[in-house]
């Protein structure tokens, strides 16, 4: 299922293939120059609807962006390149509601996940084991949250809630609930300055296990 964000961009991609096929129908004969679209208010207005869901959607850097700048470099006026851009949304769509985006989202997140949990792993190595706890806490707890809006669960309630309730729809099993317990009670007593409820090598392990646990939810 869609989270909520997702469905929005869906349901939008989805009129303007709709509508598409309406701007394709505006196509008229015209005397010396053959058949082109000749109402220019409704074809730009489609044009600059698709654009700005594509890159907010999609982004600049996207295949998708860049493919319709290619489509629509030159002079869009007939049907058959007003159906060139509804392939490209119906492929669009096809994608958004395949999850790319999402294992996009998460294949950005966990390099960015892994880069950090690099940055906990020297500063424990250099003594800091409360400042690793506490980074290794935000990264699970952003991990966690994002997993909650994949799932549509409430992902601003608290994280052990969540936690609880990933297991209660089984995204996680028992085993993996109790671990990831476990990490959030430690980055808790960090957060909280209770730092003799743990030692160097209770956050060690929940590095370690903390990054596995990222490598298997976001791909990295």
């Amino acid at each position: 299922m869609l989270n909520p964000k997702y469905r929005r961009y869906a349901d939008r991609l989805k009129v303007l293939i709709e509508e598409s096929r309406h701007i394709a129908s505006l196509e008229k004969p015209a005397e010396h120059v053959g058949p082109y679209i000749q109402d220019k208010v409704a074809l730009n207005s489609w044009l600059i609807k698709i654009k700005n869901i594509i890159e907010v959607a999609f982004g600049l850097d996207s295949l998708h962006y860049k493919e319709l700048q290619r489509l629509t470099k030159g002079h869009v006026a007939h049907s058959y390149e007003v159906k060139a851009v509804e392939g490209l949304l119906t492929g669009a769509l096809d994608d958004l509601e395949s999850g790319f985006l999402l294992k996009h989202e998460f294949l950005v997140a966990g390099e960015i996940f892994d880069s950090i949990l690099d940055e906990a792993k020297l500063l424990l190595k250099a003594g800091h084991k409360d400042v690793a706890a506490v980074l290794c806490r935000v990264i699970l707890e952003n991990a966690l949250r994002r997993i909650a809006r994949q799932e549509e669960i409430d992902s601003v309630q608290k994280t052990s809630k969540i936690n609880d309730e990933l297991k209660k729809i089984g995204r996680f099993g028992q085993p993996q609930w109790r671990l990831i317990q476990a990490w959030l009670d430690i980055g808790n007593f960090a957060a909280h300055g209770k730092f003799n409820e743990y030692d160097d090598n209770a956050v060690r392990t929940m590095i370690e296990g903390t990054e596995h646990f990222i490598v298997n939810e976001f791909g990295v």
